[in-house]
């Protein structure tokens, strides 16, 4: 099947044509040039579609050309083509017929099929090789036809879209998609720049929809309405953020007022270490790491729990807020006495009385616990989800799975999830050591055989079944004890150093392991235990806002570095998630 090619028709000398040029276009506008080129060729015929159609558009001085290529509809041979030589007749059917000037590049006298879905004219454009010309000018003529529809009270960006002949701007209007020009469809001199120059697409200047003038109707095309839906979301999302900030805006008096009262917070916010009153290291680190979690941080700092209004007796939750603001708001970096935290812990849970040692994994549990107790937000309804911080922060699911060997059914059963407590040593081998914390993680979640049997409740029989943890569902924020005491028959402290990345991939120890999607944590905390297991002094390396770490050692704070931090020997370390999906 042969290409069709129709050239423009040569500028006529008849006063009584209208062949005006096409007006010049704002810099908005598709082109400034009407000499654009759309050539369309032919493809595999398709006989429940229309033959192909194709046309081109070129300078008069370039048809000469088109005869070698056997077009029925090409030039003559003094070079010019002309409307004569592009009539064809149709059927009276909505179709142009030879006695209206019938526009050149459509190979109407084929047919199309009454049947036919869409608009092949659209379908050949789109499979030519001046598919992508035709979809740049697309775009920006939607650009423009969507964004003056928002501009009403700027008239002079109107004049884009007025007609060129007679100046109509009130009613509906065309852009050419192959020339400047801007037509009225009232007047019709849309639909006569289409059959005088042979360009059949017109856009909408309201809509920006797809209108051709050889089907006399607009047309649907997926490529071109998801164009213009794209466009139409990305102006309705300028106007929402544009609208979310005026009703964001206060009046002078209100911003006065909060100038007055505002504290710009210092270049060292939150970087300040706790004065030892008394083996209290053991609070000092667990109180550091909830200053740098930044969701437990952003959660206070934003006013959850106020301790001016909170009437609360012995509340610990007020006791943090109060080391919140006195970090974030003062400039000093003196160590801080935290005595009114240290009381009421005393107060509230008497084994912490004293001056004792205690463990920091069991002031980290009381301290969540506290924190639990004295939230607003907790939900007393729905026994399986709780609003508080902490949950939201630091609580997943663990999935534990006992599988009968006779049966192969199992048990399943779901527990909450506030922190992983794993194993440095096997039981089973007093000399296997574990070396890194993935293999305490391997240990954790591998399958073992339990020593006494079950009875299975599918099959009735007792079994020696095999039992697997899985974390079914993990938390914002990852809190790992790794177990260095053992109270057994003799108390112990394991001193190995077990290694640990900076970046955790959690995704194989999770019940959907095979699952594509990963779950990256990143370190952010190191709690280290220093001495024997009744003597010892507790250390942590934190990781700042702006990535770097600091080492805190009560009061002290020195700067650390990556390297340093994963050569320190860890007892808990806190992990949270890379990305938010």
């Amino acid at each position: 099947m042969s290409t069709v090619i129709v050239s423009r028709a040569p500028p006529t000398n008849d006063p009584n044509t209208k062949r005006a040029s096409p007006s010049p276009r704002s810099s908005t506008s598709l082109s400034s040039s009407n000499k654009r080129k759309f050539s369309v060729s032919n493809g595999l015929p398709d006989p429940s579609r229309s033959p192909s159609v194709a046309r081109k558009t070129a300078p008069v001085e370039s048809s000469s050309a088109h005869g070698s290529q056997g077009s029925p509809s090409a030039a003559s041979s003094n070079g010019t083509t002309n409307g004569e030589n592009n009539s064809v007749s149709t059927a009276s059917d909505g179709k142009y017929n030879s006695d209206s000037s019938i526009m050149s590049g459509i190979n109407m006298d084929r047919g199309v099929p009454q049947h036919a879905v869409g608009c092949v004219h659209v379908k050949q454009l789109l499979s030519s090789p001046s598919q992508e010309l035709a979809l740049k000018s697309y775009r920006q003529a939607v650009r423009v036809a969507l964004e003056l529809r928002d501009r009403t009270s700027d008239m002079s960006a109107f004049q884009v879209r007025r007609c060129r002949i007679c100046g109509e701007l009130l009613t509906t209007t065309f852009m050419c998609l192959q020339c400047p020009s801007v037509g009225c469809r009232r007047s019709k001199h849309a639909e006569a720049h289409s059959r005088d120059i042979g360009h059949i697409f017109g856009i909408d200047s309201r809509s920006g929809h797809l209108y051709c003038f050889a089907c006399k109707d607009y047309v649907y095309n997926y490529t071109l309405e998801k164009i213009r839906k794209e466009r139409e979301e990305l102006l309705e999302a300028k106007k929402l953020k544009k609208r979310s900030r005026k009703a964001l805006q206060i009046s002078a008096d209100d911003e006065m007022l909060v100038e007055q009262n505002s504290k710009v917070p210092p270049c060292q916010a939150g970087l300040r270490g706790f004065q030892n009153m008394g083996s209290t290291c053991f609070m000092s680190v667990i109180l550091q790491s909830l200053i740098h979690n930044p969701i437990i941080r952003n959660d206070f700092l934003s006013g959850s729990h106020d301790s001016n209004r909170c009437q609360r007796e012995n509340c610990l939750g007020c006791r943090i807020d109060e080391i919140f603001a006195e970090f974030f708001t003062s400039p000093t970096t003196t160590g801080f006495g935290p005595a009114l935290l240290l009381t009421t812990a005393w107060k509230t849970q008497r084994s912490l009385a004293g001056y004792s040692e205690q463990d920091a994994h069991e002031f980290l549990q009381f301290i969540l616990d506290q924190l639990h107790a004295t939230s607003d937000a907790k939900s007393s309804s729905d026994a399986d989800y709780c609003g508080c911080i902490v949950h939201r922060t630091f609580c997943g699911q663990l999935q534990s799975d006992i599988v009968c060997p006779n049966c192969k059914s199992a048990t399943v059963t779901i527990d909450p999830l506030m922190d992983l407590s794993l194993e440095l040593r096997d039981r089973k081998s007093d000399s296997s050591r574990i070396l890194s914390l993935q293999q305490c993680l391997e240990k954790f979640t591998s399958p073992e055989k339990l020593e006494t049997k079950y009875m299975c409740s599918f099959c009735s029989t007792r079994q020696e079944v095999t039992k697997q943890l899985t974390v079914k569902r993990l938390p914002l924020v990852l809190s790992i004890q790794l177990k260095r005491f053992e109270h057994a028959l003799k108390s112990n402290k394991i001193d190995d150093h077990v290694s640990f990345p900076m970046q955790l991939d959690m995704t194989p120890y999770t019940t959907n392991s095979r699952s594509k999607k990963s779950y990256i944590y990143e370190l952010f905390g190191v709690v280290c235990h220093h001495g024997k297991i009744n003597t010892g002094h507790y250390t942590c390396s934190m990781k700042n806002r702006e990535g770097l770490w600091f080492n805190f050692d009560d009061a002290m704070v020195t700067l650390s570095s990556e390297k340093q931090v994963l050569k320190s020997n860890a007892y808990l370390l806190f992990y949270i998630i890379k990305e938010l999906s």
